[in-house]
C-alpha cells in the first residue's frame, strides 16, 4: 500500500495489482519506468515522458491476456481500473500500456507484432491531443494508414483515399468512424463530466463534499 494512492482512494486490491510496476523516490513520489524515461507523480506535480517504449502493468504472458488497455499515462491506468474494477473481478487477464505523452508509429508496430489479436480499450483524455491519439492508435493497431493534421481551424483526416473534415469540437474517434463508415472495433473510454479518469480521481479524492 502506498500512502499517496490510499489518499486518492485507490482500493487495496487495485494497489496490489499495480505495486510491482512502480517504485518510489526518496520523498515517496511514484516512479513508473518506461525504459527510456520515467513518469513521475507527486501531489504537487505529474510528469509524463516522451518515450519510444511502453510502461506496462499486468500479465506479461501475452497468450493469457484477454484485454489490453492503452492509456495516456500510468496514473490514468490506475485511475481507470479504480473506476472500472467492478467489471473485472479478476485482473489476471489485463495488460495496461502507456506510451507516454503521445503514441508513435513504433508503438503501433510493437502492438501489431505482439498483441494484434487481443481486445483493446483506449483511455486518453477528452482534449484534442487525446482524441487524436484515439484515432492514431485505433488505425495503427488495425494497420490502416491514417494522416491527421490541422488546417484552417479544422481537423483533416486522410484515410483510405478519402479526406474528412471536422471542427475541433466535434472531432472524435466515434465521429470519424461514422463519417468514414468504418469501425475499428476499439472503444475509447471517457469519464462523464471530466477530461480524464485521473482528473475524476483527483476531484473525488480532494473535492468531494
Amino acid at each position: 500500500m502506498h500512502p499517496f494512492l490510499t489518499r486518492l482512494g485507490i482500493e487495496p486490491e487495485v494497489q496490489a495489482f499495480f505495486e510491482p510496476f512502480y517504485r518510489a523516490d526518496e520523498l515517496r513520489n511514484l516512479l513508473f519506468d518506461y525504459g527510456d524515461g520515467v513518469e513521475h507523480f507527486g501531489f504537487a506535480f505529474h510528469k509524463v515522458p516522451f518515450s519510444q517504449n511502453f510502461w506496462m502493468a499486468g500479465n506479461r504472458n501475452f497468450r493469457q491476456v484477454r484485454q489490453v488497455v492503452i492509456c495516456a499515462s500510468a496514473m490514468e491506468a490506475v485511475s481507470w481500473l479504480k473506476n472500472k474494477q467492478a467489471a473485472f473481478p479478476f485482473f489476471d487477464g489485463l495488460l495496461f500500456l502507456s506510451a507516454g505523452v503521445y503514441p508513435l508509429p513504433v508503438h503501433y508496430r510493437w502492438i501489431a507484432d505482439h498483441l494484434s489479436v487481443k481486445e483493446f480499450r483506449l483511455v486518453f483524455g477528452r482534449d484534442l491531443t487525446g482524441r487524436v491519439a484515439d484515432l492514431k492508435l485505433a488505425a495503427g493497431i488495425r494497420q490502416w494508414p491514417v494522416e491527421i493534421y490541422h488546417h484552417d481551424d479544422k481537423i483533416v483526416v486522410s484515410f483510405r483515399s478519402e479526406v474528412f473534415f471536422f471542427s475541433q469540437e466535434t472531432f472524435s474517434l466515434n465521429a470519424f468512424e461514422k463519417a468514414a463508415k468504418y469501425r475499428f472495433g476499439i472503444p475509447a473510454d471517457k469519464p462523464k463530466g471530466f477530461d480524464s479518469y485521473f482528473d475524476q480521481l483527483k476531484a473525488n479524492a480532494f473535492f468531494a463534499t
